[in-house]
């Protein structure tokens, strides 16, 4: 009869790491299952005749990992930062310096979006046209390199050998050849897959504002909890966000890809190994509403983590000769995040035409006027003005209008960029609106109320229109 032994683990932030000591401990002699939860910080093992797993070991093997194991639970506890003791202060130096790190990231991370967002770089991120490849390029290294790769790489790595073995002999081209198809199926996987993803966002219809602007609110709080995720919050880290465990774990076992040309569906399947930046990326897919920019979504993140795993492939190192991550990274990463969840929420605000960070003005008290209000001209239609260049809509005209009276808008499109192509005011006019060069005229009737004008993915400056 199988015996019990259960093990407790700090250090676990997704379900690749559940995973990652599931596959290590179920190697060990006499293991006959292993059941490890991210939600309960422990792993239940049922073993065999004296086959008790040795903790010092498992602490030893995943040491650069960040894991801890342990038989019994830990309750963390940490020394505060100042505490006076027999009437002397002392100061806890390491979490002095850990806070001063975090400070300095925080200080760091802050100013530089305030530096992107002054200058508008955000233009070239557009979700529905014209967006910069290279940001999913860089995520996709950054994914490369972070803890969420061990699995992949861990899975490339103990394959490494048996093509070793399947090869031997044989010239380093030959040798190197699973590893190419390895990471061609990688690559195609993603950039078809990524496409299919952009046909199932287009069949949600994202031309409805609010539809598209909830959908995004929704994927920005799934990168949140993965953020926090990454800063090991508690009740974060007990959310599971990834496919089935079931399916997960055959995915994950190199053992079900024997064969000369496994290697290859072997990299097509890494699409669905829960990892928290692919998440992000195939929801960016997925809002993306367009197979071909799902696909190019999903292309370039792919090509940027094929660059640390070209490395594994080359160097034959193993994962766990160079830490993957450290509690700083994971700070990085998750405040970097946790800013463009910020930065997202709050250009959907913009979209849904509810108050934002872009309402809030620094500006010296100035004695308040009121506008006058859009005049109608002989056939009762009052006219509303606009020009569109850079990044940026520049209202010509009074921004007030009256009631129930037909307005026409008139967008002088001179040359705008990145979404700002598409505009968007909810309340005013349905949909979102494609200016072409040159005058671009909307009609509509006004009701009473505080409407914005922005772009289809809210990072225009909005131009508040009142409707009195």
């Amino acid at each position: 009869m199988a015996k019990r032994q259960t093990i407790y683990i700090q250090g676990m932030h997704c379900a690749s790491c559940e995973l990652l000591i599931e596959k290590y401990i179920l190697a060990q002699e006499g293991v006959t299952s292993v059941e490890v939860s991210l939600h309960d910080s422990k792993a239940n093992i049922y073993y065999e005749g004296n086959n008790e797993i040795d903790i010092s070991k498992l602490n030893k093997e995943f040491e650069k990992m960040r894991y801890v194991f342990s038989k019994k639970k830990k309750t963390i506890h940490q020394t505060p930062v100042f505490q006076i003791k027999d009437g002397t202060l002392t100061i806890n130096k390491e979490r002095m310096n850990t806070l001063l790190n975090i400070g300095l990231i925080i200080l760091l991370v802050i100013t530089v979006f305030i530096v992107v967002d002054k200058l508008q770089l955000a233009k070239y991120i557009n979700l529905n046209g014209g967006f910069s490849l290279g940001a999913y390029f860089t995520l996709g290294i950054v994914a490369g390199i972070s803890s969420c790769a061990a699995l992949v790489g861990g899975m490339l790595l103990s394959m490494s050998k048996q093509w070793n073995d399947m090869y031997i002999g044989q010239s380093q081209k030959q040798k190197g050849t699973p590893h190419i198809m390895f990471h061609i199926g990688r690559i195609a996987s993603f950039t078809i897959l990524g496409g299919v993803l952009g046909l199932i966002g287009k069949s949600i219809t994202f031309n409805n504002t609010i539809v598209s602007a909830i959908f995004i609110i929704f994927i920005s709080v799934v990168m949140l909890i993965l953020a926090l995720q990454m800063l090991e919050v508690e009740w974060a880290q007990k959310l599971r966000i990834s496919m089935p465990k079931s399916v997960t774990k055959n995915i994950a076992n190199e053992n079900k890809f024997s064969g000369k040309f496994m290697p290859f569906i072997m990299g097509a399947v890494t699409f669905f190994i829960p990892c928290g930046f692919t998440l992000i990326a195939q929801g960016i897919a997925l809002t993306s509403g367009d197979f071909l920019r799902g696909s190019l979504v999903m292309l370039f993140f792919a090509l940027g983590t094929f660059i640390p795993l070209l490395g594994i492939s080359i160097s034959g190192l193993k994962m766990n000769d160079k830490p993957k991550s450290t509690a700083l990274f994971n700070q990085v990463s998750g405040i970097l995040i946790i800013f463009f969840v910020a930065y997202n929420v709050n250009a959907q605000l913009n979209v849904l035409g509810l108050p934002s960070l872009n309402d809030v003005k620094f500006q010296p008290r100035q004695v308040q006027t009121t506008e006058e209000t859009a005049k109608p001209d002989s056939n009762g239609t009052q006219t509303l003005n606009m020009t569109a260049k850079g990044f940026e809509y520049i209202p010509t005209s009074s921004t007030t209008l009256k009631a129930g009276v037909k307005t026409t808008l008139v967008v002088d499109n001179q040359g705008i960029q990145g979404c700002g192509a598409s505009m968007a005011g909810r309340g005013l006019f349905d949909g979102y609106i494609t200016l072409k060069p040159g005058p671009n005229t909307i009609t509509f009737t006004p009701k009473k109320g505080t409407y914005k004008i922005t772009c289809s993915m809210g990072m225009v400056p909005p131009v508040t229109i009142t409707v009195i």
